[in-house]
């Protein structure tokens, strides 16, 4: 299984930017291989909801996730169901360090079925996981601004 962890400080408050995170249902307005996303049932701190992903040469994926949120402690877990995955699973932290400025602490972990996907996924998943962190910081910047 694949896994990383990314700390990045973001000159936003903390309240604001798990608000963007956690705001599912815009992210194919700023995530590059997002198509759309479909939520499928929703509760006080805990969603369940399709991302239907789009990547260049390969056909749509949906990806079935389990969110789960805290907004006292500013975390947001995802944890996989189905899709073509054998797993994934998804951790935001979000620490504030003064009014407008936060650490947001990035964890993923995920596993293809198929080795040669696994493989692929592997060789290009620092550009992608860069990708969405930057699509993350440039929303902020764009709405909070």
């Amino acid at each position: 299984m694949k896994s990383s962890e990314q700390e990045i400080i973001i000159n936003h408050r903390a309240k604001d930017l798990y608000k963007i995170v956690l705001d599912v249902e815009k992210y194919s307005e700023y995530i590059p291989w997002c198509k759309e996303i479909i939520i499928k049932s929703r509760s006080e701190n805990e969603m369940v909801a399709d991302m239907i992903v789009c990547y260049k040469y390969f056909l749509p994926q949906t990806f079935t996730s389990h969110i789960m949120f805290d907004s006292s402690k500013l975390l947001i877990n995802t944890n996989y169901i189905k899709g073509p995955l054998k797993d994934l699973s998804t951790e935001w932290i979000f620490k504030k360090l003064e009014i407008k400025k936060t650490k947001i602490i990035f964890n993923v972990k995920f596993e293809f079925r198929r080795f040669l996907h696994q493989k692929l996924a592997e060789l290009f998943f620092g550009l992608i996981e860069n990708k969405m962190i930057d699509s993350f910081k440039k929303r902020a910047d764009e709405i909070l601004d």
